[in-house]
């Protein structure tokens, strides 16, 4: 049995590996960039943003949270990995990194962000805390 499984696994490598070089094919050169990665990201103060840019946001490591803010009215939140999230006052100058659309962050701490072209929404994956930000609209529990 246990030669069979391998047998198996072996012949479904060209037909994994042929699908992953058509879609690269495909998409040409172009690479996805995924928003605060990399080394020593876990580490280290994130600024990023929804790619039209009304929504600026920042994940800090240390006391651990998000908080997002929306340009046109100020409104802001800050999501802990417990809790709910909390209305706040919160400038970001700087727009830090464009999400592509559509693109979800995970953070340590079961935190996690994402995005459309003018939404923001953060949530605690493993509890009940979240906000949403949208132009015009906002809301958190």
């Amino acid at each position: 049995m246990r030669g069979l499984t391998a047998l198996l696994a072996l012949a479904l490598v060209p037909v994994a590996l042929s699908s992953t070089a058509g879609a690269a094919s495909q998409a040409g050169t172009a690479t996805t960039h995924f928003a605060c990665s990399g080394p020593g990201s876990a580490t280290s103060v994130c600024h990023f943003s929804t790619p039209s840019g009304n929504i600026r946001c920042v994940w800090t490591p240390s006391p651990e949270n998000v908080a997002c803010e929306l340009l046109v009215t100020g409104r802001a939140y800050r999501l802990r990995p417990a809790g709910r999230a909390k209305s706040i006052h919160l400038r970001l100058k700087r727009r830090g990194e464009t999400l592509p659309t559509d693109q979800q962050i995970v953070f340590p701490q079961s935190l996690s962000c994402r995005d459309t072209r003018t939404t923001m929404t953060c949530n605690q994956d493993y509890g009940l805390g979240e906000f949403t930000l949208v132009r015009g609209h906002a809301r958190a529990a």
